[in-house]
């Protein structure tokens, strides 16, 4: 039926849009979802999802859903994905490179005696799926897409879409990984400087500040002592305001020369205890930017009060707001019905956060979390900011 593979698209150019599509999405993940969409109109498929796991990673990383019930996709990653009768029959028989196609592991009679029918696919009306898995180091990424039984089962057009795109798709999967890869050593950095106990702000060479964490911006927007315009720092104080320019000046200018840094004492106009500034340089060019950093100022409050151990958590290990209240309840010892009343959300849902929760901090029992959350220290964290002005892009 499809003796070129352009026919199957419905032409030439919505091939070729469809492929550029992919290649744009490596670089801007939020581009995935209609990608998807695209894929399963193709096709004529309705829910649609793609997951993958990249190196470096202890999760999963959905990379788009499309027609896809969220709480759907919830069921099934803590759950039904680990009863799921086509993977087990897929992998034994079927080609890694076919497309695996649910009627050629299944009749309909088989198919719709399963649990994972009854329970999970028929409540949301899927039937027929078409999937294929892409190559890449470590786990495989996943393409699947489901249809109603009255749509019919996928064929060729199915598997001549799939076919065409997979050398695409693992190319554009493997620049994001790289991507990704280049992207956590920049983070990495900003993600120990979110953990430190203090304000923290950054100066490129030319002493501009370059980026800040939420503290420093809080200290900096309420110009108490400190003060920032245009990029660059100044004491309110005209007289200490000299002596930190004098400061900035001889880190930022540094370079290599051995220097542990100084520090100074800045009154506040409000007569709370001063702040405690310390400069120091620091020499690292940051992977794909322009911009260096040349100097890290840190800021002590001693007026200022901790956080929970939930926060400090959430900065180092990318928990969403969600999953650290989630952490912070099984802290204070909360069952797992009582976090989903306190929260107002399903017990399913909790139990997914946990899930990921435990994923993400690489520990694989509610006690071995509890044991992290007490060995972190108890102060001021925040994830860092970006200035508008700054060259840093990740």
């Amino acid at each position: 039926m499809f003796e070129n593979p352009e026919h199957a698209f419905g032409g030439t150019r919505p091939m070729l849009s469809l492929i550029e599509q992919i290649y744009a999405a490596a670089q801007q993940p939020e581009l995935w979802e209609s990608v998807l969409h695209a894929i399963s109109d193709t096709i004529g498929g309705e829910s649609t999802a793609f997951f993958a796991t990249f190196p470096g990673s202890q999760t999963p990383d959905i990379l788009a859903l499309a027609k896809t019930n969220p709480a759907a996709w919830n069921e099934f990653a803590q759950y039904y994905a680990g009863i799921n009768p086509m993977m087990a029959r897929g992998e034994a028989v079927l080609d890694p490179d076919e497309m695996w196609a649910s009627h050629k592991l299944f009749t309909d009679a088989e198919f719709e005696k399963t649990e994972f029918y009854n329970d999970y696919f028929r409540r949301y009306d899927m039937h027929h799926t078409a999937a294929i898995r892409i190559s890449l180091e470590g786990t495989p990424a996943n393409l699947t897409c489901q249809r109603p039984k009255a749509r019919g089962e996928f064929g060729l057009q199915a598997d001549t879409v799939y076919q065409t795109l997979r050398p695409h798709l693992q190319r554009a999967l493997t620049l994001h990984g790289q991507l990704t890869k280049m992207q956590s050593s920049i983070l990495g950095m900003e993600t120990a400087l979110d953990a430190h106990e203090h304000a923290v702000f950054g100066l490129n060479r030319e002493g501009r500040v370059i980026f800040s964490n939420r503290q420093a911006e809080s200290i900096a927007r309420t110009a108490d002592a400190l003060s920032l315009a245009n990029g660059r720092l100044s004491a309110v104080s005209s007289a200490q305001n000299h002596r930190l320019q004098t400061l900035l000046s001889g880190a930022v200018g540094a370079g290599l020369a051995v220097n542990s840094g100084s520090s100074l004492l800045l009154n506040r106009r409000s007569g709370k205890k001063p702040l405690r500034v310390t400069v120091t340089p620091f020499v690292s060019q940051l992977p794909g930017s322009s911009a260096q950093l040349a100097a890290l100022i840190f800021v002590s409050d001693p007026e200022a009060r901790p956080q929970s151990r939930s926060a400090i958590l959430r900065s180092l290990y990318a928990l969403t707001p969600t999953e650290a209240r989630v952490a912070d309840s099984l802290l204070h010892g909360l069952e797992t019905r009582e976090i989903a009343e306190a929260l107002g959300l399903t017990l399913e849902t909790i139990r997914f956060h946990i899930k990921r929760i435990l994923s993400k901090t690489g520990t694989r029992r509610q006690t071995e979390l509890m044991r992290l959350m007490l060995s972190l220290p108890l102060h001021n964290t925040a994830p860092a900011r970006r200035h508008e002005e700054s060259p840093l892009h990740v």
